[in-house]
């Protein structure tokens, strides 16, 4: 009979129940939280006189030897696993206190942030390492023209460099809403037991100290039913994931025939088994997919929380592989997208025969207006409508600049200069003339690059710091634990 029946209940659940119920497939994921869970949870015990230290000595090197590479699949959850083990080893009169003043309740709860607080720090530094190749390419392209899209129509002439650089801006926010839910995964749950707190004089400050935790989750009530921190992460997954998706987007469309603005590498392409010629974006498909997965996950997640009663309901324990999935997803998703970045080439020239092409050059030459004749912008945004609609099929950076100063004279009977033309309809020229603070030009594309530098640097470091806090901590309790 399992230790979990106790003497409420007579025999086993049915196997098929069992298996229906039972959460091991996905309790390997905490293992290893589980395990020094008990550990801390054991120091404590032993701190406040609840157990003699002698006890504690052999429950503690019993737990040390505790290794879970896979869980028995009539086993209920992983907590059962490593309390049977203890039990095994030591036996029920000694074994059988290591559960003293705590509920599966608060440990599922705690083994769930430990577990996810690495994931987002491990999430971060995959974002960080798609930004840095993200910078990269940026600095490799300054000065490469390209259309900029509205409506996926030709908008304003823009830099490569320009277009990636809101890229990074973007996962740059990403990762301070992931950096912002570890703040409130990194809270403590345990010293809740099964609702209520415990009637031992359990330290619950000490105990998440030992655990690595900046605070607590502090009604207990609240401790052990709430679930808001993995939906707040796997929220910032996908919203994160809705731009892996976007770019992943765009360079499918750069790599088909009719843009070619990128050449995309054979490692993250694939042939078709009928059509020799075929190149096909396989890897950004899939990446576009993969957003797909995380949104599902969050469905599936806020349907199962949003009419539980408080406190712990078995329903929780199947939101679990969603929270993990999300994260796996998330994690490889950001690793694959950023050695795509790294390996696709650009067309500069076909991108820059495109620009020609688009009169996207059309906003300058209606400021020209506004500037040199002093027209209203409304009236030099038809005039230079209509002229655009006359020329049509050529577009404004195909035309000679007598031709456009002609159209120009006859619809305002003013004249502008040919050489102030020649400029407004020269897509580097508008390029440059954009200035102002997170613009195209090459001077602030060059600062924004440099400040961006300084922003990753300190964003690494911070990273960094976080697994160093962990780690501290982890190698206190094992200090500790050593020391009985």
């Amino acid at each position: 009979m399992k230790i979990t029946r106790g003497g409420r209940l007579s025999g086993d659940l049915a196997p098929e129940v069992a298996d229906f119920t039972s959460s091991s497939k996905h309790d390997i994921y905490i293992a290893d939280e589980v395990v020094e869970i008990n550990l801390a949870h054991l120091l404590c015990l032993v701190q406040a006189g609840i157990i003699s230290r002698e006890d504690g000595r052999l429950l503690a090197n019993a737990l040390k030897g505790v290794e879970i590479s896979e869980i028995p699949p009539d086993m209920e959850d992983i907590h059962m696993v490593v309390e049977n083990e203890l039990i095994k080893r030591v036996g029920e009169e000694i074994g059988g206190k290591i559960h003293t003043g705590k509920s599966r309740n608060d440990q599922v709860a705690t083994a769930l942030r430990m577990r996810l607080r690495k994931f987002i720090i491990e999430i971060c530094g995959c974002l960080l390492d798609l930004q840095y190749a993200l910078l990269e390419k940026s600095q490799a392209h300054i000065n490469t023209v390209m259309p900029g899209y509205t409506h996926l129509q030709h908008a304003q002439p823009i830099s490569v460099s320009h277009h990636l650089l809101a890229y990074f801006d973007k996962f740059d926010r990403h990762l301070a809403r992931l950096l912002s839910c570890y703040k409130r995964v990194n809270l403590s749950p345990m010293g809740s037991a099964a609702l209520a707190g415990t009637g031992y004089p359990i330290d619950r400050l000490k105990l998440a100290e030992y655990l690595g935790f900046e605070g607590l989750v502090e009604n207990t009530l609240d401790a052990v039913s709430t679930r808001d921190f993995s939906i707040e992460t796997v929220s910032a997954l996908t919203i994160m994931m809705v731009d892996v998706s976007r770019i992943a987007e765009e360079i499918i469309i750069w790599s088909s025939n009719e843009f070619g603005y990128v050449d995309l590498p054979d490692d993250h392409s694939s042939t078709s088994s009928i059509m020799p010629q075929k190149k096909n974006p396989v890897t950004a498909e899939v990446l576009r997919a993969k957003c797909g997965d995380v949104l599902g996950d969050l469905v599936s997640m806020v349907m199962i929380m949003k009419s539980l009663p408080l406190a712990y309901n078995l329903d929780m324990q199947e939101l679990t592989p969603h929270l993990w999935n999300s994260c796996e997803v998330s994690k490889r998703s950001l690793k694959i997208l950023a050695d795509l970045i790294t390996k696709m080439r650009f067309n500069e020239a076909r991108m820059k025969s495109s620009v020609a092409k688009g009169s996207s050059v059309a906003t300058e030459l209606a400021d020209m207006l506004v500037r040199h004749l002093g027209l209203p912008f409304r009236t030099a945004h038809r005039v230079v409508g209509e002229i655009t609609k006359e020329l049509s099929p050529s577009s404004l950076s195909e035309v000679p600049p007598e031709r456009i100063a002609e159209l120009i004279s006859k619809k305002t009977g003013k004249k502008l200069e040919t050489r102030l033309i020649q400029s407004a309809i020269d897509p580097e020229f508008n390029i440059n003339i954009r200035s102002t603070i997170g613009g195209p030009a090459s001077k602030e594309i060059e600062r924004m690059i440099s400040a961006r530098r300084e922003m990753l640097k300190k964003n690494q470091n911070y990273v960094e710091e976080l697994w160093v806090k962990l780690s501290e901590k982890s190698a206190l309790l094992k200090s500790l634990i050593d020391s009985l």
